[in-house]
């Protein structure tokens, strides 16, 4: 059968090679150009910076980092436009823009463009400050505070550099979106108020011009517009140069997009109003404010409240508990997980919805199964003058129930209110809390507690050489941890004063240092002080540490019923030991705790009955008479185990890094699982014969961004494959000549598929090709794939290679018999010929 040369398709639009309008609409394309760049980056950038201005409830100076920014997203733009203009990879433009903008960052932020030596140190000093400060502050930063704007300055250049490369580097603007809903999730998560309308609809709308000018400059290539008979329009001077700046279309169409975005982002504003939502507000991430009246006690960020209330100056009673617990002491308000260089803070937390104070909660953490325990039932009424967002709770705790929706975290096992009106105020719940039966000897035995918690446990900023050299020096003949942390706690409560008149306010690493020198004016404090010292030192022990609060011990104002005062407000350290979970230990000496732990004591170790001094007249703290103190010269335990070597060195976590290294693993599996199933697709579709290979030809040409004439014959297609051929052997070009002419071989090729493809669907029934003309085939479907390949920028040939179209379309031709159906049809009818067939 024989089959006519390929031809260019019939109908194919003509392409004049003079006229007025083809020379107007190409005058000056470098300036046409530039003008088109430029347009797309600013609408990139500014859109982004109009949804970063929601970051400004974050402090109450917002113009510290929006007026960079402003100015950043200029610099960005223009300097991405210049490297589009000079025909740069998208690659190298995102390089340019990020050298750019950070040296503009640098010089705003620090004095210098160049953060190199000293400027580095400075750059990395204002990111530490800006780090302590969101973690010691709650929304909005004061101006007091060192500023956020290293912080916000480097995530907004971040965004913008980021939806510049994928509104204007990939030409993807809907994927753009991402990183701006992101920038929006930062507001959203820690301000109370939420997002203004008028941000969302200015963002909205430079979300809809990026939209705009990426179809519109897919609509200008079109050409002319037409009238309403389809005629193209004449168009004068000016309007070509319009067409050639934005493209061919109507006043209706410009109207008609207006309106449908106009219309999008006024639903997107007004339809939340009329949804009902839950605002819940679980963490309390920074320092808590001062309180709304003289007589109320508030606990919302515990250190900060703490310091706070017992300087008051006046006793209030708080809380009353009813309860068959012979020494109902030590009752836990909050952990504190988190040390930063300015204060311990409670860190970020994942508390499930689920987790409520309905009954039971889970199993002790840590805890052996073969340790003795007792258990305890206390019924709490807390009065109207505790105003706390942390439900007071024993520790370990075996079951509660509040009403409220409290949650807890497994982890910590303290309560916290999900919701910005609930409080402790008036508040009467019911628990069971348990005690454990620890002895000195069962804690010296207990095994290396290294991976039991999480590595936030034991991380430290950094910190001035005198608290690792103090820490060694008191646990130097401490053959254990358990032996490090008794020496710790003896050390402080014999080498330090309480007393809270004289004590610095703060618990950084400024006043730790201050608090820990032998100097006038050092080693006085009360407990805030001596809970974060010993658990920052046990940490430099590679001990896992923490931070309660809470309070100390109540009174007793009826039988098996005590009371909680605001004197009773406490502070003390929690050290996680393999088998005894965290347990508590006590470093405020006896001035203000009367007694240690009895596990902390060990055989060895005898106390006097009575404390070894009287309170300072200083100290506004009452003496606990009850509770025998430290000897002046404490001894520390001398039991063994298997944990007395060296346990001051770092043990490698390889948790997070075998976690690391498999995510970048799956990452890397992620980004080439296209690239193999477009390989392995390949090679089986060029060893199917013609109908594979033309299947290929599609996706091939899918892959490159060229559009394929679905509803065309095999011929015509073939004609339109001979547009798109180079010359495979050529010198790789961004603009390489194309066509028939270009790459006979594949030219020849193509002509031979489609003969035998049309024999394939069209001959008659029992016809066959021999084995060395299928073998034919596949090598033509080879010839033609690398001239399809040869026929595009080097861009798009990697854009083919590692994200090709076809892997994730499903369309298909119609498959031979269709194809044979359909020519049977026109051959009776007469009204379609072979060349029509799709």
């Amino acid at each position: 059968m024989s089959a006519p040369t390929l031809v260019p398709p019939a109908g194919s639009p003509a392409r004049p090679s003079t006229g007025r309008a083809r020379a107007s609409a190409s005058k000056d394309p470098r300036a046409r150009g530039a003008g088109r760049l430029l347009l797309s980056a600013l609408a990139a950038t500014l859109t982004t910076w109009a949804a970063v201005v929601s970051w400004r409830g974050l402090t109450e100076t917002p113009g510290g980092f929006l007026r960079p920014l402003l100015l950043l997203a200029l610099v960005v733009a223009g300097t991405g436009a210049l490297a589009r203009l000079a025909r740069l990879p998208a690659l190298v433009v995102l390089l340019a823009q990020t050298v750019v903008g950070v040296a503009l960052a640098s010089e705003l932020l620090i004095d210098t463009p160049v953060p190199l030596g000293a400027g580095w140190s400075e750059l990395v000093r204002a990111v530490e400050a800006a780090v302590a400060t969101s973690r010691q502050y709650a929304a909005p930063v004061p101006p007091e505070a060192a500023p956020l704007d290293p912080l916000l300055v480097g995530g907004g250049l971040a965004c913008m550099l980021l939806v510049d490369l994928l509104a204007n580097g990939v030409r993807r603007v809907p994927l753009a979106g991402l990183p701006l809903l992101t920038v929006y999730a930062v507001p959203v998560s820690i301000v109370d108020s939420g997002l203004s309308w008028w941000v969302f609809a200015l963002t909205a709308a430079g979300f809809l011009v990026m939209l705009f000018l990426q179809e519109d400059e897919q609509v200008a290539r079109w050409g002319r517009p037409l009238d309403e008979r389809g005629r193209p329009t004449e168009a004068s001077d000016t309007d070509l140069r319009a067409s050639a700046a934005l493209g061919p279309r109507s006043s209706t169409s410009r109207v008609g997009a207006a309106s449908v975005g106009a219309a999008a982002t006024a639903l997107a504003v007004l339809v939340p109003l009329g949804v009902p939502t839950l605002d819940v507000d679980v963490f309390s991430l920074g320092a808590g404010g001062a309180g709304s009246g003289d007589d109320a006690v508030q606990i919302v960020n515990p250190m900060t409240d703490l310091q706070r209330d017992l300087r008051r100056g006046s006793d209030i009673p708080l809380l009353e508990v009813q309860t068959d617990d012979p020494d109902p002491s030590y009752l836990r308000i909050a952990v504190l997980n988190r040390f930063s260089s300015e204060a311990w803070s409670s860190g970020d937390r994942e508390i499930p919805t689920d987790n409520l104070p309905d009954g039971a909660v889970p199993a002790l953490q840590g805890v052996a199964g073969d340790v003795a325990r007792r258990s305890y039932d206390y019924d709490v009424s807390i009065g109207e003058d505790f105003q706390s967002r942390w439900l007071p709770t024993w520790a370990p705790i075996r079951a509660i129930r509040a009403e409220g929706d409290w949650r807890y975290d497994e982890s910590t096992m303290d309560f916290l209110a999900s919701a910005d009106d609930l409080d402790t105020a008036g508040l009467d719940y019911s628990m069971t809390g348990v005690e454990l039966d620890l002895s000195a000897a069962q804690l010296a035995s207990a095994p290396s507690a290294a991976g039991a918690v999480s590595a936030e446990m034991v991380d430290l900023p950094p910190l001035p050489d005198l608290v690792r050299d103090l820490a060694l020096e008191v646990t130097a003949e401490a053959p254990t941890r358990y032996a490090k942390a008794v020496a710790l706690q003896n050390w402080f409560r014999s080498e330090f004063t309480y007393d809270l008149a004289r004590a610095d306010e703060g618990n950084g690493v400024s006043e730790l240092e201050a608090f820990l020198r032998d100097d006038e004016g050092g080693r006085v404090g009360y407990c805030e002080q001596f809970a974060s010292a010993m658990a920052v030192m046990a940490r430099e022990l590679d001990i896992p540490a923490r931070v309660a609060v809470g309070f100390l011990r109540p009174d007793e104002i009826g039988p098996d019923r005590y009371q909680f005062s605001a004197y009773d407000l406490h502070a003390w350290p929690e050290l996680f030991i393999a088998g005894a979970g965290w347990v508590r230990f006590e470093p405020t000496p006896a001035d203000r705790a009367a007694a240690v732990p009895d596990y902390t004591r060990g055989q060895l170790d005898s106390e006097p009955d009575q404390p070894s001094a009287q309170p300072s007249e200083q100290s506004q703290a009452p003496v606990q008479p009850d509770r025998p103190a430290p000897s002046a010269e404490p001894e520390v335990p001398q039991a063994q185990g298997p944990d007395d070597t060296d346990t001051t060195a770092t043990t490698f976590p390889w948790a997070p890094v075998a976690g690391g290294v498999g995510g970048l693993l799956a990452l890397g599996a992620l980004l080439l699982l296209p690239r193999l199933l477009r390989s392995r697709r390949r090679e089986r579709w060029l060893a199917a014969g013609p109908e594979g290979v033309w299947q290929e030809l599609r996706a091939t040409a899918l892959d490159l961004g060229h559009p394929w004439p679905e509803q065309r014959s095999v011929r015509t297609a073939g004609a339109v494959l001979l547009d798109w051929y180079a010359d495979p052997a050529a010198e790789p070009v961004e603009r390489p000549a194309r066509g028939a002419a270009a790459a006979p071989e594949a030219a020849a090729a193509t002509d031979r598929l489609v003969t035998a493809l049309e024999r394939l669907r069209y001959a008659p029934a029992g016809s066959t090709d021999s084995p060395a003309a299928s073998e034919q085939v596949g090598d033509d479907g080879r010839v033609c794939v690398a001239a399809l390949l040869a026929g595009v920028t080097p861009r798009q040939r990697r854009a083919a290679r590692w994200w090709p179209r076809s892997v994730l379309t499903a369309g298909r031709r119609p498959s031979g018999a269709q194809a044979r159906r359909a020519e049977v049809r026109a051959t009776r009818t007469g009204a379609a010929t072979v060349d029509e067939v799709g």
